[in-house]
């Protein structure tokens, strides 16, 4: 049976690669976002509403419709 890993064990893992700058650098920004977890919080933006108007009017079934129709298969 394979033994499971906890995250912080993931990423280690990751993390041991780093050098000791970077490593002081994500310990500090970490302490940071630890002490700021309530400003953090409120800070947040709705993903939902970030995306508005992007598409300048465009519906979804049109956008669809222009990216499939506009695929082409020539050089296969």
């Amino acid at each position: 049976m394979v033994g499971t890993l906890n995250i912080t064990d993931m990423y280690m893992m990751v993390l041991t690669s780093l050098n000791n700058n970077d490593k002081l650098d994500l310990i500090s920004k970490l302490s940071k976002s630890m002490r700021n977890e309530n400003v953090l919080k409120q800070a947040r933006p709705n993903l939902r509403t970030c995306f508005r108007g992007d598409w300048n009017g465009v519906e979804a079934n049109e956008l669809r419709d222009h990216t499939y129709h506009g695929r082409t298969f020539e050089n296969w």
